[in-house]
This record gives structure tokens, C-alpha cells and sequence, in this order.
């Protein structure tokens, strides 16, 4: 992957630290230093959710600074950031200590279809990006909406604003068939990266697919810096460990109206859709999904149409179900829900239905919440004095990302990490494949002049 010629590889986020620490017992910055010593060509990228950093809460500035600054010790040279609410304030000061150190980023501009996500939209958020010194803009459409026929104005509104001083990035997730035609659509309108995934990895939830999309940049008469022999290679690899691990690989999405058109007015992603439907089948409640999604497309629209990424996306979900199966609109309301509503996490792109928000916050306090008040509140300096020194600053930050249990835990059954054996020769991993199946008897091998035969 290395020798493919990527502009960047995003090798990590904080689903991945928190997996690394609670499930395989590994430590995530020695994961980041041994990439970096295998990738030391490719610049990395560190995929950054607003002021969570990791989990659900939002942590001030000088956690921030110190989280930024060890990500760029292990060798990290990218970090790209978005808020959930688009609400760029939020994450101003990430920009800053970015370009203060030395690193590189990437500002997202997440797409949703909604009266209030106009062209005009993102282009003034875009220009806000270019104002906060970022090396890059990135739009991103997390729920595959996009339509080619939007992404023609939306674009080069967009284009219009960033007009070199920055490079234009773009990504788009293909759950409802329709990234493919959209990246054609960028690579029309001047977009200057696209980001894409292994073939088997692609499609689906995921993304495009890198061979695929080069070979419409081909048509195109786009300039490739990328290396086709050294993906194909990838597909392979990749193809070969899905085979290993008795793993699905991506499968493309045909697209289909009338489902686009339910799809795109609740915008509940793929994760939390599939946790739904197990969760409603375990209650003997999985009639009730089509109703609750058409709860979930009228709670968005109440709450100021957040873009259906993690948090909000839960948030949305959660209160469709509540609502439904409780046979009464907002009688329990989640306290995120709330907290939400008061402003906890920024300024949505709309304002809250008065209906809707009286039924929100007829228990507890309606007093509003500025949520940068708390931003430059130490929280480093606390740590340390109430937990005693520690071994790094590494170590220093998972534990303000983690409860005290979770790292006991870690600490308890941390492992090594082992490395994967690389195939560099197919052959040899077909030969050992094939010695390994018992439903074979004979093998036979020619190459040339070259002749070996096996009997089982």
C-alpha cells in the first residue's frame, strides 16, 4: 500500500482506539508507530469527530492540544475533523493547533438533504474552513443522498469559494447506489481527491471502489499518481483475507427510487439501522420498524434536521422508537435528547419545531447551554494531580478517554501486538492453501519446463 502512490491513507479514528483498548487488548499508539514504520511514504490521517475526540464527550482545549500533539509523535501527518452539526466554532481550535504543530488538515463538510442544507449553505461553511487556515476541504456525504443532478450545483458552489487556495476533497458513501455516478460528477467539476477502498472492502456501506473509480478517472482523462499493478495487488491481498476469515465482502447497491425516497427522508445509517432491527426482532416488534422510520424522518425535521452522523443520528432513532411503541409523541425523552435541545451540542442547522421543544424540555431545566464556555477549562493539569504522574502522555490520554475499570482491564490483559505474516508470493499461499484442503487429491503445477505433482 505503500508503494501504490496514495495522496494520503486514514488509518485510524476513535471507533478504532477505543476497539484496540476495550476488545483486542492492544495498545492503539504502538498500532499508529507500526504503521508509520511500514507506510513511512504515505502520509497518515487521523479521522477526528468534533470535541468527542473519543466516545461521547466533549473535552476542552488543552485535551485537544495534547491529544494532537501524540498523534503526530506516532507519525500521523493528517487529521481530518468534522462536526456532526456542521457548527464549525465547535471545532475552530482543533485548526489551530493543527497549524500551530505542524500538522496537516482536512476540514469536513458533511452532506444531508434537508430545506436547510442549500448550496449556499455549504459554500459560506466552506469559506468560514479557508478563513481557519485548513489545508484542505472535504465533503463528505456520510449517508449516500447526494444525487448526481445536486452534486452539479453543489459542487462547483463549493469550487467557486475554495478556488485553489485549498485542495477539494470528496467522499461519498454508496448505500443507495448512487457514489459511483457522484464521483464522476466531482471528477467533472474540479475536485482534486476522491477517497476510495480496497474492492472487496467497497460498495455497500462503504465507499467506492479505488480500481473502479481510477478507471473512470482513465476515461476521464484525469492524471493518475496511482500504481493500478500495486491495487490490484491490494484487491487481492484483501480478497484473500475476507477468504481467510470467512468474511463478506462489498457487494454494489443497485439504485432504486422508491427506496431512495424512504431512505432519504429519515437518513438512519446502515450501523444503526442493523442495531434497530435486532433490537425491535428481540422484542417481537419488527412490524413496527416501517412506522418508526417514518417517526424518525418527522423527529429529524422537529429537531432542526441534524445530519444523521453519530451522535444525532442515535438521537433521532432512539426518540422515533420511544415515540411509536409508547403510543404517545415525546412522553420519555432521552436526557441527550435534552441536553441536545439546550444547545449542549451546537447550533443546529434549523431551529426546533415550538411544539416539538416544549414536549422536549417540559421536565428539567430549559436553560440554555453554551458549550464553549467549558472549552477552556484545564482538565490535564486535574488528571494529573488527582491520578498521580504517568508513563506517558499517551498513557496520560486514555485514561481521560476511558473509565478507570475499562483500564484496569487494559492493563490486565494487554497484549503484544502480532503481525500479520505478509504474502509476497501468491503462489506460495495458494500451495499451502491447496496442501491444506482435504477434498483435493491430486495437485498438478506447470511452469515452463517446470512439472510438480502431488497425490493426496
Amino acid at each position: 500500500m505503500d508503494r501504490a502512490g496514495f495522496a494520503k491513507a486514514c488509518v485510524t479514528s476513535a471507533a478504532a482506539f477505543e476497539t484496540a483498548v476495550m476488545y483486542l487488548f492492544e495498545d492503539p499508539w504502538e498500532r499508529l508507530r507500526l504503521l508509520r514504520h511500514l507506510m513511512p511514504k504515505t502520509p497518515l490521517n487521523f479521522l477526528i469527530r468534533s470535541r468527542n475526540l473519543m466516545g461521547w464527550r466533549f473535552f476542552p482545549n488543552d485535551v485537544v492540544a495534547l491529544f494532537f500533539k501524540c498523534i503526530q509523535r506516532t507519525g500521523i501527518q493528517w487529521v481530518k475533523i468534522f462536526d456532526g452539526l456542521n457548527d464549525l466554532q465547535i471545532i475552530e481550535w482543533h485548526f489551530q493547533v493543527a497549524k500551530k504543530i505542524g500538522l496537516r488538515s482536512s476540514g469536513i463538510l458533511v452532506f444531508s438533504e434537508s430545506p436547510v442544507h442549500t448550496d449556499e449553505y455549504y459554500a459560506a461553511k466552506a469559506k468560514e474552513l479557508v478563513k481557519f487556515g485548513v489545508d484542505a476541504v472535504l465533503l463528505a456525504d456520510a449517508s449516500g443522498v447526494l444525487k448526481p443532478e445536486r452534486a452539479q450545483t453543489l459542487i462547483p458552489a463549493m469550487h467557486q469559494i475554495l478556488n485553489g487556495k485549498v485542495r477539494f476533497e470528496f467522499t461519498a458513501h454508496s448505500c443507495t447506489g448512487l457514489a459511483d455516478d457522484v464521483y464522476l460528477e466531482a471528477m467533472r467539476s474540479g475536485v482534486d481527491l476522491l477517497n476510495t477502498a480496497s474492492l472487496p472492502l467497497a460498495h455497500g456501506e462503504s465507499v467506492p471502489a479505488t480500481i473502479e473509480v481510477m478507471q473512470h478517472a482513465r476515461r476521464m482523462g484525469r492524471e493518475l499518481r496511482v500504481d493500478e499493478q500495486r491495487i490490484k495487488e491490494i484487491d487481492d491481498y484483501f480478497f484473500w483475507v475476507a477468504y481467510q476469515e470467512k468474511k463478506p465482502i462489498g457487494k454494489p447497491v443497485l439504485y432504486d427510487l422508491t427506496e431512495y425516497s424512504k431512505y432519504a427522508a429519515h437518513q438512519i445509517p446502515g450501523g444503526m439501522m442493523s442495531n434497530l432491527v435486532n433490537q425491535l426482532s428481540e422484542l417481537a416488534l419488527l412490524h413496527k420498524l416501517p412506522e418508526i422510520l417514518k417517526e424518525g424522518a418527522r423527529v429529524r425535521r422537529e429537531i432542526g434536521y441534524p445530519v444523521m452522523v453519530t451522535p444525532f443520528s442515535q438521537l433521532v432513532g432512539v426518540q422515533a422508537t420511544l415515540n411509536v411503541i409508547e403510543g404517545e409523541r415525546y412522553r420519555t425523552v432521552p436526557q441527550e435528547l435534552r441536553l441536545y435541545a439546550r444547545g449542549c451540542y451546537g447550533k443546529p442547522a434549523a431551529p426546533f419545531d415550538p411544539n416539538a421543544l416544549d414536549r422536549i424540555l417540559a421536565e428539567g431545566s430549559m436553560e440554555p447551554i453554551d458549550p464553549q464556555e467549558s472549552f477552556d477549562e484545564p482538565l490535564v493539569d486535574k488528571v494529573r494531580a488527582e491520578q498521580g504522574s504517568f508513563k506517558s502522555d499517551e498513557d496520560l490520554l486514555l485514561s481521560i478517554f476511558n473509565a478507570r475499570k475499562t483500564m484496569e482491564k487494559f492493563y490486565q490483559n494487554k497484549k503484544t501486538i502480532e503481525m500479520r505474516p505478509l504474502v509476497r508470493k501468491p503462489l506460495v499461499a495458494l500451495i499451502k492453501e491447496l496442501a491444506n484442503r482435504r477434498d483435493i487429491r491430486l495437485i498438478r503445477i506447470e511452469k515452463g519446463p517446470l512439472k510438480l505433482t502431488q497425490i493426496g
